[in-house]
């Protein structure tokens, strides 16, 4: 069994520019690239999911306009981009439901045939944490169900993943706590 990279939201409108942009994501560009040229070694999948939004999404009543469809910030960002074998739009903070329904057509994108799950980018508290729980608690639904008979191990490289920085939303703060949270469902965070 093989591995998959899932790199979450290393798009423009997060780490480049835009009402989003943080310079902690803008820092996580290249220890990712170097990251992604690693695996891309090892033989491992890797996945970018990108934030892309219409004007009237939900997300748009909790955060400024960002990320549109059709927009640059919604792509991945350059240094990244190579080392994709699959960049999936993502409209919900998280992924993993866009990821189900691509794996309809696609049976790399099906997450149950990979043995480790590799999460890294942006933000920690939203959607690295969205993804990894839900895949988790799907996986364990799964395996309860019998539907499948192993649940694929998923990492978290807390050097590689960060959330932004704001009044009443402490980075370093909230990464730990997520961290912490992530590790009580199940989830590995090295």
């Amino acid at each position: 069994m093989q591995n998959l990279l899932v790199i979450m939201d290393m798009n423009n409108g997060f780490a480049k520019k835009g009402n989003l942009f943080s310079p902690r994501t803008a820092n996580l560009i290249n220890p990712i690239a170097d990251y992604c040229k690693k695996s891309k070694e090892k033989g491992w999948t890797i996945l970018a999911l990108s934030d892309t939004h219409d004007p009237q999404d939900i997300e748009m009543e909790s955060f400024p306009s960002h990320c549109l469809a059709g927009s640059d910030e919604s792509e991945v960002v350059d240094e990244i981009k190579p080392y994709c074998d699959f960049i999936l739009p993502k409209f919900t903070t998280g992924g993993f439901f866009e990821i189900q329904e691509a794996s309809q057509e696609n049976k790399l994108l099906d997450l149950r045939r990979y043995e480790e799950i590799h999460v890294v980018g942006c933000c920690t508290d939203l959607c690295v944490f969205n993804f990894c729980l839900i895949t988790q608690k799907h996986m364990e639904y799964e395996y309860h169900k019998k539907r499948i008979s192993r649940i694929p191990d998923i990492v978290v490289h807390k050097d590689l993943v960060d959330t932004y920085d704001s009044e009443g939303h402490e980075a370093d703060k909230l990464n730990r706590f997520f961290w912490e949270h992530m590790k009580l469902n199940g989830i590995k965070v090295e």
